[in-house]
């Protein structure tokens, strides 16, 4: 005989494959960084803090940077902002316990963006977590959810017992895919909108053609508006106008030449001419050069310029290869975020 958590299960299973192809409907200081320190009433937080948890870009992953994800605590609520592999341990070393994260914001699903948003609602019900966790991210993110209901039923079944029951993950685990431009959510703390931007041009053909969105994030709180620009190419004057007036700007950056560098010395790959033409012409076009960024931020009038997801983000690099040419065009300061780096 099914259970209900079966039958729940296998509906799921239905509803992705129908997910996959459905039609979408309409609709302190500047510049300071700063250890994090621990939530508690003994030391209330300011009204906004910008932890940069994870500063690797691309999907590589390292030993000194992990992979992309912001917490932003607001009245000492947070919001997390990305969830690439490892957030929950950097959100652990940041202080801000897994069990509080209620709301989360994707801004593109390539797996060094989303690869850990599930696993983290998946180990806060585990802590006991009974409150919604809600995920907001493009297209897709609605079907990753149903997947993971599937794939996390092995450890509902393991940590539920009959005597004492379990809040089922299906009543606290949410999703809901961001259909296009404009508000995303809002509460007494933050106010989201999202913006297409420039990191994906697929062709007719491509898997992704049609239905696969990037966005950048616009976050007003009460005495701050944070803009993550999310994976983007250079992309004009609307994202000028989105990014105008942000206290601060948390932007990717590609250093293009050491990236260049870094893949024909990696003898872990062999690319022919032709894909390495093909990939650095993503990195060109996708991606943004520390001197776009200083165009933008001072087209934009921003407070300060936080450079994350840094490529290739090798160690040998100084800072000055991504921060120097944000500062020829922009004279407001710049940081080249490292890990669990805190902005006020």
């Amino acid at each position: 005989m099914k259970t209900a958590y079966r039958v729940l299960l296998e509906g799921l299973t239905v509803m992705a494959v129908l997910a996959w192809t459905a039609v979408p409907a309409a609709g302190a200081e500047p510049g300071a960084a700063v250890a994090p320190a621990p939530l508690s009433a003994a030391n209330p937080p300011p009204v906004t803090r910008l932890i940069t948890l994870g500063t690797q870009g691309g999907p590589r992953i390292n030993s000194t940077r992990a992979q992309p994800a912001n917490v932003l605590i607001v009245r000492g609520t947070p919001y997390l902002i990305d969830a690439g592999n490892g957030v929950g341990r950097q959100l652990a070393l940041a202080k801000v316990p897994i069990t509080r994260i209620g709301r989360i914001f994707i801004t593109h699903n390539h797996d060094d963006h989303n690869a850990d948003w599930g696993a983290l609602m998946g180990i806060a019900w585990s802590l006991g977590r009974k409150e919604p966790i809600h995920v907001y991210g493009p297209r897709g993110t609605e079907s990753m959810l149903l997947g993971f209901l599937q794939y996390f039923a092995p450890n509902v079944a393991n940590r539920t017992f009959h005597s004492a029951g379990a809040t089922p993950p299906a009543s606290v685990f949410f999703a809901h895919d961001i259909q296009q431009d404009g508000p995303v959510y809002q509460d007494e703390n933050i106010q989201v909108t999202a913006l297409e931007n420039c990191h994906y041009h697929y062709l007719p053909g491509d898997p992704g053609h049609g239905w696969q969105k990037s966005y950048a994030l616009r976050i007003q709180t009460p005495d701050k508006l944070v803009v993550f620009s999310g994976d983007t190419g250079e992309c004009g004057k609307q994202l000028t106008e989105f990014v105008r007036g942000a206290s601060i700007l948390v932007h990717e950056v590609v250093s293009l030449p050491a990236i260049e560098r870094r893949i024909r010395s990696d003898r872990s790959t062999s690319y022919s001419d032709a894909q390495m033409a093909e990939l650095m012409t993503h990195m060109r076009e996708e991606h943004t050069t520390p001197e776009d960024i200083g165009r933008l931020a001072t087209a934009a009038g921003v407070g300060q310029v936080v450079l994350s997801h840094l490529a290739p983000g090798s160690d040998e690099l100084p800072d000055s290869a991504y921060g120097d040419g944000v500062r020829q065009f922009y004279s407001g300061p710049v940081t080249v975020a490292q890990d669990l780096m805190e902005f006020r």
